[in-house]
């Protein structure tokens, strides 16, 4: 009787220690939460339009004023033929740019051209450009281009189209002289266009290689 009496005390005491010991892993398993800190950097570029480049400033402010101030001394007058025939007529000693735009593959297209004139007050250049590519891709409000003037510096406008002007050809026209001073179309009876477009940005650099 007394050996029955133990073991039932006995198996008490094991199934007590084992509850205990539950209880305690229970009370000591606590989910440890986890924080997930997001990090707030955000990318630094050299400018506005390339993270490459530290040569290339967009302008504001008195360099900006300084861009424009030579730009208009670097712009021709637009001249047409009948313009340059007038007695007493002398050309600007303007520079050549190159008008870059977006063509529908998604490639760039280039033009060297003469013909633009900056309006500093009004922040906008006016092209005229014989139809082709470069300017058939900015016929429309709203297209976007770059044109490329080099002075001093090289300043690049980064330019949205406002107002598109088409001059179909026909030889009375051309007879006239209504087309561009450096017209090249008329073996090709190619359209012109004169092309306003507002200047969103101007960068400058003091180098770009074409050679």
């Amino acid at each position: 009787m007394k050996k029955l009496l133990m073991l039932c005390l006995s198996g008490l005491l094991l199934v007590g220690c084992s509850s205990a010991s539950n209880a305690t892993t229970e009370e000591t398993t606590v989910p440890t939460e986890t924080t997930t800190t997001e990090s707030s950097e955000e990318t630094i570029y050299a400018d506005t339009f390339t993270s490459a480049s530290l040569t290339r400033t967009v302008l504001s402010g008195n360099a900006l004023d300084e861009a424009n101030t030579a730009l208009v001394s670097l712009s021709n007058d637009l001249a047409t033929l009948a313009d340059s025939q007038v007695e007493g007529y002398s050309a600007p000693e303007s520079k050549l740019a190159q008008v870059m735009s977006v063509n529908p593959d998604g490639s760039i297209a280039m033009s060297t051209i003469h013909a633009w004139k900056v309006d500093a007050e009004a922040q906008t250049v006016t092209v005229v450009m014989t139809d082709g590519q470069t300017i058939s891709n900015l016929v429309e409000a709203g297209k976007r281009g770059s044109i490329l003037v080099h002075g001093d510096l090289y300043y690049n406008m980064h330019v949205e189209v406002a107002d598109v002007v088409k001059l179909d050809y026909s030889d009375e026209a051309y007879n006239n002289g209504e087309f561009n001073v450096d017209y090249s179309g008329k073996d090709n009876q190619f359209a012109e266009y004169t092309v306003t477009l507002n200047i969103l940005t101007i960068e400058s650099t003091p180098l770009y290689v074409f050679d």
